[in-house]
């Protein structure tokens, strides 16, 4: 673990080759079995809220029913998540080609929201947690294979995959000093092995 501006990290973010493939996934990470959907900010779960409409043309009829009875966050203030559909599918979840792929970022896209998603789905899989200060981690799980395969065929470092999120969570200044010492690590790494 390393600090950047009070910042807690886990070193697998550097370390970690990670390129998502939606193509081998499917968009496992939308659709895992568990109990909870994605984690949400206070904040999050006004905006999730108010994405419900945008977003509802993309949505299937079983989320739009689901959604209509049980409402789209469960949990309560500190501890929001997604509401999810038989304890798998997010219920904004929408079948692309066989993928899952998420209604609020299709609105998002389109211009209809000015919400992407929960931070906590644009930042997978990294995790951001309360250790005394934030402390962002690399939490690996088997549905991500291909992307551990693909990020290593493509020589992509999950930190560099992550920018346009570690950037949203924490500010684009952070993310370069996050960068400058990666590239500084590999130096030191490359230096060593000669």
């Amino acid at each position: 673990m390393f600090v950047i501006d009070s910042i807690l990290v886990d070193e697998h973010l550097l370390e970690t080759q990670f390129l998502c493939d939606l193509n081998k996934c499917h968009g496992a990470c939308c659709t895992m079995k568990g109990g909870a959907g994605a984690p949400l900010s206070n904040d999050e779960a006004q905006e999730i809220r108010d994405a419900v409409e945008p977003s509802s043309k993309y949505l299937t009829m079983e989320s739009l029913r689901v959604i209509a009875e049980q409402g789209v966050v469960v949990g309560e203030k500190g501890d929001y998540t997604t509401r999810c559909i038989d304890d798998a599918d997010c219920v904004f979840v929408f079948y692309e080609n066989g993928a899952a792929k998420c209604a609020i970022e299709r609105a998002y896209f389109n211009g209809e929201t000015s919400f992407r998603k929960p931070i906590s789905c644009h930042l997978f899989p990294a995790r951001v947690t309360d250790f005394g200060g934030p402390y962002v981690y690399y939490e690996e799980i088997p549905e991500c294979r291909p992307a551990l395969a693909n990020g290593k065929e493509q020589g992509v470092p999950a930190y560099a995959m992550l920018e346009e999120s570690l950037v949203r969570a924490f500010g684009r200044e952070w993310y370069e000093r996050l960068q400058e010492f990666a590239k500084s690590r590999q130096k030191v790494s490359q230096t060593a092995d000669n």
